[in-house]
Order: C-alpha cells, then structure tokens, then sequence
C-alpha cells in the first residue's frame, strides 16, 4: 500500500471517529434534555405554565386557552415568577371530570 493511501486512510479513519465522538455528543446532550422532561412537574406548589400544562396532560396552547374560559384557574404571582398552584388546578380539574347532574341522555 502507498503512503499516499496510508495517508488518505489514516485522514478518513480520524474523520471518522471525530463525527463519531460529536454525535455521540449530541446523543448524550438528548437523553439528557429527555430525562429532564421525563420528570414529573408536580415537584413543588407553585408550577410554570408549561409544568402545570404537562401535570394536566395537554398543550401550553390548550392550558392558555383554559385559562382564558375559566376552566382553569388564573396564575399567581410570587415575586417574579408567575405560577399555578397545584391544589387550584387539582380542583379546576376535579370539577371538569365530576358527573353531572342534568345529562340529556340520561332523560
């Protein structure tokens, strides 16, 4: 084999391995990014709009739009942080799954 092969293969092979050691970079830096996501949001009283979203079970634009009807309880503010207390959504909830009284297909 010619140096000039040697050479070329020696380049490629280095090459190789750095975009190896780059996407594992980025594979690493993902799982991590998704571990953190996994967490469940009830974690503390007090959630941000995108934890109380997920501790519900919908999108930040459906948890707005809650919020804008009434079916969701309004934010508070403590100090400069914006949250949703974890006991009103619990009840805002309770009352969108209690049975109702007046249901048309039960006359």
């Amino acid at each position: 084999m010619s140096k000039e092969l040697q050479y070329v293969e020696a380049t490629v092979l280095t090459q190789a391995v750095a975009n190896i050691a780059a996407a594992a970079e980025v594979l690493d830096r993902v799982g991590k990014s998704a571990q953190q996501s996994a967490k469940p949001a009830a974690l503390r009283r007090g959630m941000s709009r995108t934890e109380a979203a997920q501790y519900l079970g919908v999108g930040t634009t459906s948890f707005d739009n809650m919020v804008k009807d009434g079916t969701m309880p309004k934010p508070v503010r403590l100090g400069g942080r914006v949250v949703w207390d974890i006991q009103a959504l619990d009840a805002a909830f309770d009352r969108l799954v209690a049975p109702s009284t007046n249901n048309p297909w039960d006359a």
